[in-house]
């Protein structure tokens, strides 16, 4: 059995990770290929490169047109001649929804965590419907929404259970010290616009409380980035790059907006999130979105319990708002009590196995 996945940035590489793990429990004498990351090639995947586009944006995209075309066409080209069984497209729809287009159903299709087309862009949905056998979606409510265009939709729940960590080790906590957790993001422009609002964020809050910092940090490259970002600071903190211990530990978590939300929320921990961007890209955001909440906590559960400050904003209210989670306000018992409706409503178990075994028999009934 052959099939591709493609996946452009780092959540998908870790989905399309998990994926190609179970697959292989599945079938023994399984070929995978495609696109992703450090993930999913060390789960045997074999990469036609590394992660597309999915890193830049919308700008970034605009900025390397030419790369980006030629590194479709190379997609295109060795899923033709590999001929899969299947070709599984996780999230990225700017470039997956291309290949789709370009592929014209001559090959079994699966998007699995598929465009977020109730925030913006529906017409995407021809795109589906015209190319895309079934979809995979990870929130609830998308059901209805690919039921009532008529597009073949089976729901498992979310993917991210999958990524928790239970076994990430402990950090040793001082008595009754405060504990600020920081995720600056998985994407490089993500650090380079956010991390130096959060370092202000903290620095300000220094003055209304004691605390220890705990940055999260993917790899190499993202340590330097923070390091040079926190040099000139007295504030104390600590680079890990495990992050579930940091999740595990801390009082009050700084986010970026993405799944990394959700994952705050399985361990029940009060959060601020904050994005920032270029402002091409943010100008494009506020042309297209529909919608008025980021994070995916407040998108479940239909209302923002989750504090959000997007691209222009006053550092003094956000500092407000942590003080106040981290002396258990009002707001802390709104939030913690928002989030486990949050954990009732997603937390399937084996997401990653079931969507496996379901894509199996998919190839089997062909």
């Amino acid at each position: 059995m052959k099939i591709c996945i493609l996946a452009g940035e780092k959540s998908g590489d870790n989905y399309g990770a998990l994926l190609s793990k179970n697959l292989k429990k599945l079938v023994r004498n399984i070929f995978i290929f495609g696109t992703g990351g450090e993930s999913m090639r060390k789960e045997g995947v074999k990469l036609i490169e590394g992660l597309p586009f999915g890193e830049m944006g919308f700008s970034g995209v605009v900025k390397k047109i030419f790369t980006y075309i030629s590194f479709l066409k190379k997609v295109v080209t060795e899923i033709e001649k590999e001929k899969p069984d299947i070709v599984v497209f996780i999230d990225n729809p700017g470039f997956n929804l291309e290949v789709a287009k370009r592929l014209k159903k001559r090959f079994k299709t699966c998007y699995y965590i598929p465009p977020k087309i109730w925030a913006h862009n529906y017409k995407r949905i021809k795109i589906i419907k015209k190319y895309i056998d079934f979809v995979i979606p990870i929130f609830p409510f998308e059901i209805d929404i690919y039921k009532k265009e008529n597009v073949s939709c089976v729901y498992f729940g979310h993917p991210f259970v999958d990524l928790i960590n239970k076994e990430d080790g402990e950090i040793e906590k001082k008595g009754n010290e405060n504990i600020i957790g920081i995720l600056p993001g998985s994407r490089k422009e993500e650090l380079i616009y956010n991390l130096p609002v959060m370092k202000k964020i903290v620095e300000g809050l220094r003055k209304k409380v004691n605390f220890k910092v705990l940055i999260s940090a993917i790899n190499e490259e993202f340590k330097k980035i923070i390091e040079n970002n926190f040099k000139n600071t007295t504030i104390q903190y600590e680079i890990r790059d495990d992050l579930h211990t940091i999740l595990k530990i801390s009082d009050v978590i700084i986010a970026v907006s993405g799944t990394v939300n959700l994952e705050v929320a399985y361990f029940e921990k009060p959060m601020i999130v904050i994005y920032r961007t270029s402002f091409l890209n943010y100008l494009l955001c506020r042309l297209i979105v529909r919608i008025k909440m980021i994070s995916p906590v407040n998108i479940v559960i239909g209302e923002k319990i989750v504090p959000e400050y997007i691209q222009k904003f006053k550092i003094e209210s956000i500092i407000n708002d942590i003080f106040t989670l981290i002396k258990k306000e009002e707001n802390y018992i709104i939030q913690i009590e928002g989030i486990k409706k949050v954990k009732e409503i997603l937390c399937e178990k084996n997401v990653s196995e079931k969507i496996a075994s379901f894509i199996i028999e998919g190839v089997k009934s062909l």
